[in-house]
C-alpha cells in the first residue's frame, strides 16, 4: 500500500471526537514525556561535556601541558641549562618557559588572604593568562617594577581597582638551621584576570619574573618549575615518559592530568550514574507511547475492524501504529532538542545559572554544543519508540474483523 495512504489512515485513527478526550490527553502526555526525556538527556550530556572541556582547557591554560620540577620541591638552580637540554632532546615541545611560585599573604591593611605569587615572563608566556585579562594591561609596564595582576574574585574581596597598591607578605628561608625572615613589599595593581575557575581566580597573583626572584631573594637563574606545552596533547603520556627518561636526578615531570587528578576524577564520578538515571527517564517516556498506542487500539477497535473487512492487510495495520508511535517520538524529540539548544544559547551567552566556585571549580554552569548528542538522542528515542509500537501493533492485527465491527 502507498505510504501516503498509510499516513492518511494513521492520521485519521489518531483523531478523536469530543467523547474520546482521553486519547488526546494520553497522546499529549506521551509527547511531553518524550520531549522532557530528550531535553534532560541532551542538557545533561552538554553540561558534562562543558565541565570536562572547561576544566581541561583552564587547567592546561594555567599549568601548561607538562611541568618539570625537583623531587624535593626546592628551586631549580640553573633553569636555562635545563631548558636548553629539553629543547634539544624533546622535539615535540611547542613552548617552554620558567616559572616561580611562592606562597604569600595579600593584605590591604584590613583584610588578609593567602595567595600564591607566580612570577612569569609575559613575553614568553605559554599559559594564556594574557588572554584572560578583563581590566587593565595584559603586560607588565616594566620588567623590574612591582606590578601585580590579580583575579577578579580577589579584586572584589578587597574592593580594588586598577592603580591601587596592596601589600604582599612573604617568607625568606636563610638556611635549614635559622628562623625564616619575613618579607614585606607594596605592589601596584595593573591588571585583573578572570578564568571562571575559583581555583585560580581566588588564589593566583602574577608579577614580573625578575621582581619575584628579587622579592623572595632567589637567584636570577632559578625557577620553581619549567612549564612545557607540546604539539600534540594526545601524546602527552608518551612524551612525559620520554622526558622523565631524559631527566637526571633530582628532576621529575608531571602532566596536567596527574597534577589535577582530583578534578578529572570528579568529572568521571559524575558520569557514572548518568546512563542509569537518564535511561530511566527514557524508559518512562517510551512506556507512555506504549500506553497511548494501546489506548488507541482499544478506542479504535471498531475502525480497525472496518479497515480489516475492507481488505487492509495485517502488515499495513502494523505500519499505521508504528507510524503513529514514531511520529510521537520524533515530534517530542525534535521539540526537546530545540528547547535544549535554546538553553545552550542562553546559558553560554548570559550565564544565568551560577555555581559555587569553591565546590564546583567553576563560577557558572558550563555547557557545550555537540551535534552528535542531538543526533544520538533522537536516534535512540526513535529506536525505543519502534520497540514500544510492536506489541500494540500485534494486538491490533490479532483483532477479529467481525468482533471488531461489533465492538463499541
Amino acid at each position: 500500500m502507498n505510504i501516503h495512504i498509510i499516513r492518511y489512515l494513521a492520521k485519521g485513527l489518531s483523531r478523536s471526537n469530543k467523547q474520546e478526550k482521553f486519547i488526546n490527553f494520553a497522546r499529549g502526555a506521551s509527547l511531553i514525556s518524550v520531549m522532557i526525556g530528550t531535553l534532560a538527556l541532551i542538557i545533561s550530556l552538554s553540561i558534562l561535556s562543558g565541565f570536562e572541556k572547561s576544566l581541561i582547557e583552564n587547567a592546561i591554560k594555567f599549568t601548561s601541558h607538562i611541568s618539570v620540577f625537583t623531587m624535593s620541591g626546592k628551586p631549580i638552580d640553573n633553569y636555562t641549562a635545563l631548558i636548553d637540554n629539553l629543547k634539544k632532546t624533546i622535539p615535540e615541545i611547542k613552548g617552554i618557559t620558567p616559572l616561580i611560585e611562592k606562597e604569600g599573604l595579600l593584605s590591604d591593611g584590613k583584610k588578609v588572604e593567602g595567595v600564591i605569587v607566580r612570577g612569569i615572563q609575559l613575553e614568553n608566556d605559554i599559559t594564556g593568562i594574557k588572554n584572560q585579562i578583563i581590566e587593565g594591561h595584559n603586560y607588565f609596564l616594566k620588567a623590574k617594577s612591582r606590578e601585580l595582576i590579580i583575579g577578579k574574585r580577589l579584586k572584589d574581596k578587597f574592593g580594588l581597582t586598577i592603580g591601587d597598591e596592596i601589600i604582599i607578605y612573604g617568607v625568606y628561608e636563610n638556611t635549614d638551621f635559622e628562623m625564616p625572615d619575613a618579607i614585606i613589599g607594596k605592589f601596584k595593581i595593573t591588571g585583573i584576570y578572570e578564568t571562571g575557575m575559583a581555583k585560580y581566580d581566588d588564589i593566583l597573583v602574577y608579577a614580573p619574573y625578575e621582581v619575584v626572584t628579587e622579592f623572595f631573594k632567589m637567584s636570577s637563574n632559578s625557577a620553581s618549575a619549567i612549564e612545557l606545552t607540546i604539539k600534540d596533547i594526545s601524546q602527552i603520556n608518551q612524551i612525559a615518559t620520554k622526558i622523565n627518561d631524559n631527566l637526571e636526578f633530582p628532576y621529575i615531570c608531571r602532566t596536567v592530568f596527574e597534577l589535577h587528578r582530583s578534578i578529572f576524577a570528579w568529572i568521571e564520578l559524575q558520569k557514572e550514574p548518568i546512563p542509569i538515571v537518564l535511561g530511566l527517564i527514557s524508559i518512562v517516556a517510551i512506556l507512555n507511547i506504549f500506553t497511548t498506542l494501546l489506548i488507541i487500539v482499544v478506542e479504535k477497535t471498531h475502525s480497525i475492524g472496518i479497515l480489516r473487512s475492507l481488505g487492509l492487510k495485517s502488515f499495513n495495520i502494523m505500519a499505521i501504529f508504528i507510524l503513529q508511535g514514531l511520529s510521537l517520538a520524533l515530534t517530542g524529540s525534535i521539540i526537546g532538542s530545540i528547547l535544549a539548544f535554546i538553553f545552550y544559547i542562553i546559558q553560554s551567552n548570559f550565564k544565568i545559572i551560577r555555581l559555587q566556585g569553591e565546590v564546583y571549580f567553576l563560577d557558572f554552569l558550563p555547557v557545550y554544543f555537540e551535534p552528535i548528542h542531538y543526533v544520538t538522542v533522537i536516534i535512540i528515542s526513535l529506536a525505543f519508540a519502534l520497540l514500544a509500537t510492536i506489541i500494540p501493533s500485534i494486538i491490533a492485527i490479532k483483532v477479529s474483523p467481525l468482533k471488531a465491527i461489533r465492538f463499541k
